[in-house]
């Protein structure tokens, strides 16, 4: 078996008329076909034998295959069928780790696209609707044969279909006991910090519903850290604990609910999902891969150059990377890299940086960042809006972006060691685009709406609409046009905004019962001179952000760093909202996987072929140390623009 190159029309063609295949929309065919390898077989080579593993599916596209079974009496193989262009053998592999049924080998020199089971079930895990269009085409197929009497090997082996995906999913669900040993411990932590903190009295100077304050902010960390419940539960969960024990009034303990910025994330966290599922921002991202240029280092900077400019219209970091990461598979491929090589490993970091890191380029590049200048004082947030963020964040980010694509070229580029495949391989790249086919009304309507929205957020100094209200103005558009449905808004991450929401109320919570007080004096006699010296105060909340974001997730220690230091900051003559770029910048790491969504989401949503851990290390460590020069060597223009 050896890769093959065809024109992309033919493989597009053949993949949409699979009946498997029928129930798929073209986004969802699209999303399947970057899992797809194409292969060529010689005349006479075997594909597989019966009673081998249930590996991989495969699709007809050139020639003919043939299935055969053993004959016990005389030895000889004996033909069952022949399949030609357009056919597909081994479908219950994708669902079911039976063994092959029969023998598959290729009568002529013929072509296949093949998918592999390992990958199909990642893809699941991510898009279930394939899943669920694939499972009802098998049913149907069995009901077809049942009904028609036919019991061939094929046909029992469906059967079980249900059952192989079920013990899968029961599989991954379950997790392993030692995963079981740590939630359980973690869920024990988090009751024992609550109980010290209701049992033992208050520090000096906090009041007692201040200190079951803090100790509901304690329990919660080993709560996240190990995943016990799901954020939104926890946010209400917490919110029921401050309202119950006194701690503050239901409506200072949800005013976080009412507030523009929480109205904002909702709004474009629907915006966000009605794009992707039109397949607008597949399209672009597959568009950006397929175009990058200039060899290595062109295209690394493509690759993070196109993240950042696609961060206001996709405002989830996660969700940006997590649409690129198939399409990735297939373009290094498609350049030459080998998977798992280093420079292989440098272009999907450089697309991590552009599409996950630089989360605090503008307001809405990320919902951290929307959390981080939710919680700010309201004086500072008036005077630094979407523009006013972009503009002070500019020289952080600037350096950031300069500094990690200068360290990924130094760490990752090619060398003469380094093996590369020869020309270019896959088909699906385009396979892609020709099943996503002419951009579609819906996606127009997306496009020219996206863009209506992020021009109004840039001219926001101009007109004095909150970008709230432009988004929701922009929501609306869309359900106007029929964009927007009860799917799309059952698609939003609901837990998360639960999770802001409860965020966001934390520090009129925490002024209410004095905490922000406490903890502004607390953390200014730890600090004692580095708040009259911007470089070290600034260097040390970087640090601390990467302290705590080891054991918080970025969304929840972002915001909790610039609520405790944003009071520090202004006694000092520092501006809070440095405190808040500082924080987005800085708890964005992935110095060990758990610690990033958006990592996690590339490492998986790539397979783990283009890179491990270990190749990834470098770069999480150049992410640290390049964050932190940044943000240090932001200080003088920060203090031009007027900031300290």
């Amino acid at each position: 078996m050896r890769s093959g190159s065809i024109p992309a029309g033919e493989p597009a063609r053949v993949l949409a008329g699979v009946p498997l295949f029928a129930g798929l929309d073209r986004v969802a065919l699209a999303k399947l076909a970057a899992h797809f390898e194409h292969v060529r077989f010689d005349a006479g080579e075997t594909v597989f034998r019966e009673g081998d593993p249930g590996d991989a599916f495969y699709v007809v596209l050139d020639g003919t295959f043939s299935d055969f079974v053993g004959a016990p009496d005389t030895g000889v193989d004996r033909r069952l069928a022949t399949r030609g262009p357009g056919s597909t053998f081994g479908d219950i592999a994708l669902l079911s780790n039976r063994p092959r049924s029969t023998t598959v080998r290729a009568d002529v020199a013929a072509e296949a696209l093949r998918l592999e089971r390992g990958r199909f079930l990642g893809l699941v895990a991510q898009e279930p609707a394939v899943a669920l269009a694939m499972a009802a085409t098998l049913s149907e197929r069995v009901w077809r044969a049942n009904v028609r009497g036919v019991r061939t090997v094929e046909t029992r082996n469906a059967t079980a279909v249900g059952d192989g995906a079920a013990r899968d999913a029961e599989g991954r669900a379950s997790g392993s006991a030692a995963s079981r040993l740590g939630r359980a411990a973690g869920g024990a932590l988090a009751l024992a910090i609550l109980g010290l903190t209701w049992m033992m009295p208050p520090p000096a100077g906090l009041t007692p519903a201040g200190w079951f304050a803090l100790g509901t902010l304690g329990a919660m960390v080993p709560a996240l850290a190990l995943e016990l419940l799901p954020e939104g539960i926890l946010a209400l969960a917490a919110i029921a604990l401050w309202t119950l024990a006194g701690v503050a009034p239901a409506k200072v303990a949800l005013t976080g609910f009412a507030t523009p910025s929480w109205v904002l994330v909702v709004a474009v966290l629907c915006f966000g999902a009605a794009l992707a599922a039109t397949g607008l921002v597949y399209r672009i991202a597959l568009a950006i891969v397929a175009r990058a240029r200039g060899g290595f280092a062109g295209q690394a900077a493509a690759l993070a150059l196109a993240g950042v400019a696609l961060g206001p219209a996709v405002p989830n970091a996660t969700g940006r990377v997590a649409l690129l990461a198939p399409a990735l598979s297939e373009l290094i491929e498609a350049l030459g890299y080998a998977p798992g090589s280093r420079p292989a490993a440098g272009l999907a970091l450089a697309a991590l940086v552009g599409f996950g890191q630089m989360g605090a380029v503008f307001l809405t590049s990320s919902t951290t960042a929307v959390l981080a200048h939710a919680v700010l004082p309201a004086e500072v947030r008036a005077g630094a809006g979407w523009v006013g963020w972009a503009i002070y964040a500019a020289p952080a980010n600037l350096l950031l972006l300069v500094g990690m694509l200068g360290a990924l070229l130094w760490l990752y580029r090619p060398r003469a060691t380094d093996g590369r495949l020869r020309g270019s391989r896959s088909v699906v790249l385009p396979m892609q685009r020709a099943l996503l086919g002419r951009p579609s009304v819906a996606e127009r309507i997306c496009l020219t709406t996206g863009i209506a929205l992020v021009l109004g957020f840039a001219t926001q100094p101009l007109h004095g609409v909150d970008p709230a209200w432009l988004a929701v103005l922009a929501l609306g558009v869309l359900g106007a046009t029929g964009l927007v449905t009860a799917d799309t808004l059952r698609g939003v991450n609901w837990s998360f905004a639960l999770f802001f929401g409860m965020l966001a109320s934390l520090s009129d919570v925490l002024a209410v019962t004095g905490v922000d007080r406490w903890l502004a004096d607390l953390v200014g006699e730890m600090s004692g001179d580095l708040a009259g010296a911007p470089v070290f105060f600034v260097a040390g909340v970087a640090v601390l952000g990467v302290l705590l974001s080891l054991v918080l997730r970025w969304q929840a220690a972002a915001p909790i760093l610039t609520i405790a230091a944003a009071p520090v900051a202004g006694a000092a003559g520092i501006s809070p909202l440095v405190v808040a770029i500082v924080a987005t910048i800085a708890c964005n790491g992935f110095l060990v996987p758990y610690q990033s969504t958006t990592y996690l989401a590339l490492y998986h949503g790539t397979g783990g072929r283009l890179f491990d851990h270990r190749l990834a290390r470098p770069a999480a460590l150049a992410y640290a140390a390049v964050s932190l020069a940044a943000l240090c060597l932001s200080v003088p223009v920060w203090r031009w623009m007027g900031l300290l």
